[in-house]
């Protein structure tokens, strides 16, 4: 007995957490910056006390062929921006089911997919590139650029759709919603409009004050960003204005489910709005100017822009119409 209890008091020395209660880790897998989901994080934490959050940052396509591999999935929740891919990760069963998130949930699909924020998408122009006629409508924009896409030259900024997954879902929504669409992507291209891979590297050129027109941003990408370069304004489009809803899922090869579920049902209930507004999803200052709001919806009608012909279609027309 006293060698078993040496032995003991040697394994205490050398590994201190023996005998105490084991620190449990919740994995979270997202598609923004680290810097901007550890307010968020820290504001998780602060309600799940003996559990610790560790954030890595995956693109939409990383998270879910890891969803897809079963048992050895880096995650226990997801965060993602394209509600289509959620929606295709759980159509392929690779998520799990949680009733009582589902109930909580503003839109959800199959009690898999869960929404916790809807994102507007507003067009960003310089005031002073428009001589007081700003747009606030998409046909007035179009018009604006075709009557002078010689003053607007290299001064409109659009992502790759190509690269980018909200860029793309947000150009396949628009397609369907209005036929002016490709007479405005036909616009940008005699714009001669500049192409980026990401939305930061687009708020990063606006920024520099490279840019008069910048069209289809998230939001939240913008309150995330700062303050705007003076001479800026955020235009609410009259006609409409698109809200991606940003998702959360638990894959099936979650490890610590039981702190998962609760992680996801603290972001869903109404005190989770705070901790959002930290990372970036703060309402609307003015919340009138978006009533024109059309919320994309959860469901597997978002599959069928990823149906690999129908994209590749759809790009080679955009790319035509604006590279040419």
């Amino acid at each position: 007995m006293r060698n078993a209890g040496a032995v003991l008091f040697f394994l205490l020395l050398v590994m201190p957490g023996l005998g105490l209660a084991q620190e449990r880790v919740v994995r979270l897998a997202g598609v923004i910056s680290e810097a901007r989901m550890l307010p968020l994080i820290e504001a998780l934490s602060v309600n799940l006390p003996g559990t610790r959050l560790v954030y890595e940052r995956l693109t939409s396509a990383q998270v879910a062929a890891a969803a897809a591999r079963g048992n050895d999935v880096p995650f226990d929740l997801a965060f993602l921006s394209s509600p289509d891919i959620a929606v295709s990760i759980a159509n392929e069963g690779h998520a799990v089911m949680d009733e009582v998130a589902g109930a909580m949930a503003d839109r959800q699909w199959r009690g898999e997919v869960f929404s916790f924020w809807s994102d507007p998408a507003v067009i960003v122009v310089r005031r002073a590139a428009f001589e007081g006629r700003l747009p606030q409508t998409r046909i007035e924009l179009v018009r604006l650029l075709e009557q002078d896409s010689v003053r607007f030259a290299r001064r409109v900024g659009v992502v790759n759709v190509g690269i980018d997954d909200i860029g793309y879902l947000l150009a396949s929504q628009d397609s369907i919603r209005t036929s002016l669409y490709w007479r405005l992507v036909r616009a940008f291209g005699g714009a001669k409009a500049r192409i980026y891979d990401t939305t930061d590297d687009l708020l990063e050129a606006l920024q520099a004050g490279e840019l008069d027109v910048v069209y289809n941003v998230p939001l939240s990408a913008l309150h995330a960003g700062g303050v705007l370069p003076k001479g800026m304004e955020i235009l609410v489009p009259q006609d409409y204005v698109l809200a991606v809803p940003w998702t959360a899922l638990i894959p099936k090869g979650a490890r610590n489910l039981h702190e998962t579920r609760i992680l996801l049902q603290m972001l869903l209930a109404p005190d989770g709005r705070a901790a959002l507004s930290a990372a970036g999803f703060v309402p609307p200052v003015q919340p009138t100017r978006f009533e024109g709001l059309q919320k994309i919806e959860l469901g597997p009608e978002l599959l069928v822009f990823r149906d690999m012909i129908k994209r590749s279609k759809f790009l080679d027309a955009w790319f035509q119409m604006i590279v040419g």
